[in-house]
């Protein structure tokens, strides 16, 4: 008589004693690591938008196969050699993978020791890794730091997905690791380049291989063969409409949960460097060398929050791999794409040039660069020494005068406040000065844009630019600056019409940067002291910000830059004066308070993505563990109170085979009745042992004869089995019995209906 027990591989059997029995299901399990590894790829290319591809291949290479080689031969069945039992095996690939990670990504700090620094440094970067990926714009440089969070999660999916499907019969198990392990990808590179529809469809084909090769059907490599197509076809077909499904919007992005840190200069404004570098006119700043668009103005930095004495920014850099996020809401009608690479000669301060708004930068190994999403600004959060390199890709907007024309000005509250009481709690009679004047200017205009460009007519046609003029933009030297009616510079110009736009509630900040610069040879241009320039820009709803030059010199009629762009050559040189040179102060920076987060509206508080994932994992690992405490225990439950007496039978005798499996009884499932009683009998001893060969008759007779038992009968042989549970209790240790129950949360194969399988009659 037989029971129905887990299946075992050749070399279990023949660890226990018994002779070696084939297991048909060996190459079918082999196969399965295909799929497999499959899977684990797709968990990794779900990482492209995180990281770059050139960063991630190498190791997707070892986090991948690695773990599944690993467990194929602790498995036993690459060999002859006996099976790792499961907890064994799963120690070993934890060592494994300390001792990869050490030698691998963090090969600098290793001493040689798993546990030595290397792998101090590999634990501590790994929980650090998601809030440091969190707040840094994608893709994140291909760092170790960053890059152990992908290698433990991708070779984690691949070790516990070849265990599975080494060690259980269903089909789709295997594939649940890699599904749950992909979600880390996918909430990482929300706001990433590219796409995760390539990777979900991957892996959609990868689960419908898995699940042709572990079908129980049994089919012929040739049948198999022949419908890969259609497995191919499944996960072309998940990837290409995924992006068209209805219903989908954008998704949503974990970094608004993020708090970036400020970096403010504690000193200094670069406004307040304009005049500098122009009296130090001659002063070579940078070169850069250009193709693509001809250039434009090179933005430096950009001042959104004016407190009536000096404007300052309110950036929150965040982190960057190098692409810097578009801006949001907003986009020119058409753009036009330039290549620069800049040379820094003498540039004080933290901020790096770049055309407009770039949207790509690229510097040398090992510098931390920085990005203000918002505006666009480079940073190396550190004073940028002489010669610096590194290259920029700009898309230039050109935009349409037409659109422009009827735009709204966009709802910015904090880019419209000016300071209209001082701290006595009195009204600043500037305020009132600067709205009577730009209400005066803009009489009859309706459209915001008009406005702005009056704006910038009047202070071009009524102001002369004076290199020399003294510095300020405080409210007293701006009032100053427009009764007079005299002269200033780019930075009183700039300064006033961002004011002036203020009271009219047009949003405005004020930017700081430098001309092209003088040509010196093909695509090649150099830029002094004396090119240095500060524009306002404003705000409009659907465009974004759009640069305005009121300082005489600086762009065609009508002010804006959308009616400059298609013709920059057009534009004059202006500010060429220079008297002795004065250096300007090198402004000390440091980082500021955490900014607060974006927005005020109401909801519900959500913990961080990095602190749900690793929950919700933990949370499934528990029902997991408690599913597989309780299954046995159920099981037991229905085999005892079955209605059928003669059921009731069976099972108790079911239930016994598989309590003496824990003690050296081979679940073959060749066993008979008597056979197993002269087991029980040997191992057990005493009134236990002797006992089940009266029970073994019995179930044969119940069995095979048709012997209809009594509700005593049934009863007596649960008691026989209370028995043998009782004494393998008190012989094997409970972890040993824990482990079994793990085991035995695996799915048992049944025949057609609630009839127990059909033991073998001995002979």
């Amino acid at each position: 008589m037989s029971v129905i027990a887990p299946v075992r591989t050749a070399p279990a059997a023949a660890a226990s004693g018994r002779r070696h029995v084939p297991d048909p299901d060996r190459a079918r399990r082999l196969w399965s690591l295909l799929p497999v590894a499959a899977l684990s790829g797709a968990v990794g290319y779900g990482f492209v938008p995180v990281f770059r591809p050139s960063d991630l291949l190498p190791v997707l290479a070892v986090a991948v196969f690695v773990p599944i080689v690993l467990s194929a031969v602790l498995s036993g069945l690459l060999g002859r050699r006996p099976a790792t039992p499961l907890w064994p095996s799963v120690l070993l690939t934890v060592v494994a993978w300390a001792v990869v990670v050490s030698a691998t990504l963090f090969h600098e700090v290793s001493d040689g020791l798993p546990g030595g620094p290397a792998l101090r440094a590999a634990w501590s970067a790994l929980l650090d890794a998601p809030h440091t990926l969190l707040s840094t714009i994608a893709p994140a440089p291909g760092e170790p730091e960053l890059l152990v969070l992908p290698h433990a999660v991708v070779w984690t999916a691949a070790a516990v997905s070849a265990e599975l499907a080494l060690r259980t019969r269903a089909p789709l198990l295997p594939a649940l690791p890699a599904v749950l392990a992909l979600g880390f990808p996918l909430v990482l590179g929300a706001d990433g380049p590219g796409s995760s529809y390539p990777a979900v469809g991957t892996l959609a084909g990868a689960a419908a291989l898995l699940a042709l090769v572990r079908s129980r059907a049994r089919l012929p490599l040739r049948a198999m063969a022949l419908r890969l197509p259609a497995v191919a076809a499944l996960g072309l077909v998940a990837a290409l409409l995924g992006p068209h499904l209805p219903g989908l919007g954008a998704p949503y992005d974990p970094r608004d949960t993020v708090t970036a840190p400020i970096v403010r200069p504690e000193s200094t404004s670069p406004l307040d460097q304009v005049a500098a570098w122009t009296r130090d006119g001659d002063e070579e700043v940078f070169t850069v060398r250009t193709s693509g668009a001809a250039p434009r103005n090179y933005r430096l930095a950009v001042l959104d929050r004016y407190d009536g004495t000096t404007w300052s920014s309110g950036a929150g850099l965040t982190r960057t791999g190098g692409r810097v996020p578009a801006e949001k809401d907003a986009g020119p009608d058409r753009t036009r794409t330039l290549e620069q690479r800049f040379t820094v000669r003498s540039l004080p301060g933290i901020w790096l040039p770049a055309a407009d708004r770039p949207s790509s930068v690229r510097a040398p190994e090992g510098t931390a660069l920085s990005v203000d999403p918002d505006s666009g600004m480079l940073s190396t959060g550190e004073e940028v020494p002489r010669g610096f390199t590194y290259a920029a890709t700009s898309q230039l907007p050109v935009y349409d005068a037409g659109r422009l024309r009827h735009a709204a000005a966009a709802d910015d509250p904090a880019r419209v406040d000016l300071p209209d009481i001082d701290a006595a709690g009195q009204p600043i009679p500037s305020v009132r000065s600067f709205r009577r004047i730009a209400e005066r200017v803009t009489q009859g205009a309706t459209d915001p844009y008009e406005r702005a460009v009056r704006l910038a007519d009047w202070l071009r046609a009524t102001y002369r630019l004076d290199p020399g003029a003294l510095p300020g933009h405080t409210y007293r030297s701006l009032e100053f600056f427009l009764a007079d009616g005299g002269s200033g510079t780019s930075e009183q110009f700039a300064a006033s019409f961002a004011v002036l736009a203020r009271t009219l509630g047009l949003p405005t900040r004020v930017a700081v940067g430098f001309r092209p610069g003088t040509r010196t040879g093909a695509g090649t241009w150099q830029v002094r002291g004396r090119d240095v320039l500060a524009w306002p820009e404003v705000r409009f709803t659907g465009v974004g910000w759009v640069p305005f030059h009121p300082t005489p010199g600086e762009a065609a009629q009508g002010g804006s830059s959308a009616v400059a762009a298609e013709k920059p050559e057009e534009r004059q040189p202006a500010d060429r004066e220079s008297t002795e040179p004065a250096r300007p102060t090198t402004p000390p920076h440091a980082p500021d308070e955490a900014a607060p987060t974006a927005g005020g509206a109401a909801g519900p508080v959500l913990p961080p993505p990095w602190l749900t994932v690793p929950l919700a994992l933990l949370l499934l690992a528990t029902a997991c563990v408690l599913y597989a405490l309780w299954l046995p225990y159920s099981r037991r439950r229905g085999r005892r109170d079955d209605p059928d007496v003669r059921r009731r039978v069976l099972g108790a005798w079911q239930q016994i085979a598989e309590r003496l499996t824990e003690i050296g009884l081979a679940a073959t499932g060749a066993h008979t009745a008597q056979e197993i009683a002269a087991f029980g009998t040997e191992h057990l001893g005493g009134t236990v042992g002797a006992r089940l060969a009266a029970l073994a008759t019995l179930v044969n007779e119940v069995e095979y004869a048709g012997r209809a038992p009594d509700p005593a009968a049934a009863d007596a042989a649960w008691a026989d089995c209370e028995a043998v549970e009782k004494t393998v209790r008190h012989r094997v240790p409970r972890h040993t019995r824990l482990l079994r129950l793990l085991r035995s949360a695996a799915p048992v194969p049944r025949r057609s209906g609630a009839e127990p399988r059909r033991p073998r009659q001995a002979g």
